[in-house]
């Protein structure tokens, strides 16, 4: 799902979201995702951002409401809240949560690794806390549960934190975003136009295919994918004219990143993965006793935790 145009209206823009959740779950989908900073959009010189974000705060238990009706996993993008009272850092936490079809928080995860314009309103998730994986109702067809792991957008940018998941057994890795084109400087754009499209489209296939796991990534206004390895991109839009499995050509709006908000509903055959795994090993070679890089795993009280 596609949404963030309606800076700060907070209420108009989950009525939004609400029609779509409802779409999504009309046509059978398992799962629905919300891009990041879908109630405020991110414009943090605007007066009324705090505020706005403080009131977005509050809508979390409408979602988990929606989830309950709707017999659906939501992720709702992400929610800004504010911190905790004994924290010593005060300024806000962008975090992301997986309810069940029942309602229930199965997960929530606070952004880590934030773009460097956010860090004046920003605070980073707590870093002695690993990335963790979780189990959600999704299952195999033999029963066992999907497991899943929460990340947003510039974690993206990180391969240690989708490693850290995948140790912890992630199979679906979902990442709400609010990926902006021109977030990075003139003279980048100079050097190459869609070198934020290169960035992004290369590394969404790249974190699926090395690690074994289902990316689904859901931008806020244009080039989202659904990437499955030895698959390639499954779904998503903003694809242009490429072959589905990566690099496009270009799509609607300015270098193919900006499109209508919509909804699209994506068929994932999990299956795929025992394939990738059996053709590449990755998730045998992690376990191994001589993995070569298992430095870069923080072991914790339990065994197969790890901090990104």
């Amino acid at each position: 799902m596609r949404l963030g145009r309606s800076p700060l209206a907070v209420e108009s823009n989950f009525a939004r979201a609400t029609s779509y959740l409802r779409e999504a779950a009309a046509a059978g989908a398992h799962l629905a995702v919300l891009p990041e900073y879908h109630l405020t959009a991110w414009c943090p010189s605007h007066p009324d951002f705090l505020s706005a974000s403080l009131l977005s705060s509050t809508y979390l238990p409408r979602y988990q409401a929606l989830a309950r009706e709707l017999a659906i996993n939501i992720v709702p993008g992400t929610i800004l809240f504010p911190p905790d009272e004994d924290s010593k850092d005060q300024k806000l936490l962008n975090i992301a949560h997986w309810l069940s079809p029942s309602g229930a928080i199965l997960a929530s995860y606070a952004k880590k690794n934030l773009w460097h314009p956010e860090r004046p309103q920003l605070a980073a998730g707590g870093s002695a806390e690993p990335h963790r994986a979780f189990d959600t109702p999704l299952t195999w067809l033999d029963g066992r549960p999907v497991r899943a792991g929460l990340l947003v957008c510039w974690d993206l940018a990180f391969p240690e934190a989708f490693r850290a998941l995948v140790a912890d057994g992630a199979e679906v890795v979902v990442v709400p975003a609010w990926w902006e084109l021109d977030d990075v400087e003139e003279e980048a754009r100079r050097a190459n136009p869609r070198c934020e499209r290169t960035f992004l489209e290369g590394a969404m296939v790249a974190r699926a295919w090395e690690n074994g796991v289902v990316v689904v990534f859901v931008n806020k206004g244009g080039l989202s994918r659904v990437v499955v390895p030895v698959a390639g991109v499954v779904g998503g839009v903003g694809m242009g004219k490429g072959d589905g499995n990566g690099m496009g050509e270009g799509g609607e709006g300015e270098e193919g990143m900006e499109v209508e908000e919509g909804m699209e509903v994506v068929e994932v055959d999990l299956g795929v993965l025992e394939v990738a795994e059996r053709s590449y090993k990755v998730r045998a070679d992690m376990k191994g006793e001589g993995w070569h890089y298992g430095y870069t795993l923080w072991k914790g009280e339990g065994e197969g935790s790890s901090r990104g």
